[in-house]
């Protein structure tokens, strides 16, 4: 079986699968966020809409601002030292963060998105909290 690849594909075909990719994120129950080079939002499925709405962000004035601006509380934290090198160092990450603003525990991953860093949150409060055996993994 040949692996399937990008170049493969006809134009119009690596558009359409493009295109479905935010439909398909917004299916997913982990918020999903893309930054760009300089930590600037780019994307958000629906799961990071509504985290962010809960936080006190309107999400139609997300796009193009970076972190820093939106969540100045990070500053000084493991979430800012762990997401300032996933973007400079181009790394993947991972780290439980507490958020007091909606006091709740997401764990944190970033991998690697050239330019930029792809962040996936879990909701991990009931797991973190003794209230379910494992971290929610379904909708």
């Amino acid at each position: 079986m040949r692996a399937l690849s990008v170049q493969s594909l006809p134009h119009a075909q690596v558009f359409m699968k493009t295109s479905d990719l935010m439909a398909t994120l917004d299916d997913i129950a982990d918020a999903v966020v893309r930054l760009d080079g300089q930590g600037k939002c780019v994307t958000l499925n629906q799961a990071a809409v509504q985290i962010f709405r809960r936080l006190g962000c309107d999400p139609g004035r997300t796009i193009g601002k970076s972190v820093w601006e939106l969540f100045p509380d990070l500053k000084g934290t493991v979430a800012e030292q762990q997401l300032r090198r996933a973007l400079e160092d181009q790394r993947p990450i991972q780290h439980e963060l507490y958020s007091p603003l909606d006091q709740r525990w997401y764990d944190t991953q970033g991998f690697p998105s050239s330019p930029g860093v792809v962040l996936i949150f879990r909701d991990i409060t009931e797991w973190k909290t003794g209230h379910s055996s494992e971290p929610n993994h379904t909708r």
